[in-house]
């Protein structure tokens, strides 16, 4: 609200100082007054018009607010006896929900392992964009350091899990505007656990 008051204080400081120069001319009273009408007019116009708006933007701006899906992405820790060798693994369980009453439409979810400016994308895990209904909860897990290895991360960078955080990310676009926001978790290799920064 700051804005349109500054604004008008500005266009107020302008008419005054044009009032005061038109008084000082050397018009007679009836041109004077007509012109002083005319820029006491102009003025309430001008001021009208930033409120206009101003309101116009913030009413723009809420209802893209309300627009917005409510999205929830978690990453989960659990333990799966794998088939092929019978041994117990990690599983990294990736929980995506969208607990509003609108549509997400282009939604791309990412999970990649960063390090300092390094940053490794883990491939195949969601298609590149998907739209999510209203109330919808989904889950996607993979035994974690198996999956890995067999999609092209490297051993020295598995071996090194804990120097790496992993990034769990979303993005869309909603009326021209991406949307993003991203959560990070840190590997204990001790208990073969993700924890959030």
């Amino acid at each position: 609200m700051k804005l349109p008051i500054i604004l008008s204080a500005i266009l107020t400081v302008a008419a005054t100082v044009a009032v005061i120069f038109v008084a000082n001319q050397s018009f007679d009273l009836t041109d004077k007054t007509t012109i002083v009408v005319y820029i006491v007019t102009a003025l309430g116009g001008l001021v009208s018009a930033v409120f206009v708006v101003y309101g116009y933007f913030v009413n723009l701006s809420v209802f893209k607010e309300s627009q917005k899906p409510k999205l929830l992405l978690q990453v989960h820790n659990d333990r799966r006896i794998l088939e092929e060798t019978s041994e117990n693994v990690h599983q990294t369980v990736l929980h995506y929900a969208n607990f509003s009453q609108n549509e997400c439409r282009g939604l791309n979810l990412e999970l990649s392992l960063v390090r300092d400016s390094e940053v490794i994308k883990i491939p195949r895990l969601f298609s590149n964009s998907m739209n999510m209904g209203p109330n919808d909860s989904r889950a996607r897990d993979f035994p974690t350091l198996v999956y890995f290895r067999e999609n092209g991360i490297p051993e020295a960078v598995i071996k090194s899990l804990d120097k790496y955080k992993l990034r769990a990310s979303y993005s869309y676009t909603l009326m021209g505007e991406e949307v993003s926001s991203h959560y990070d978790y840190a590997w204990n290799p001790e208990r073969e656990w993700w924890g959030i920064v």
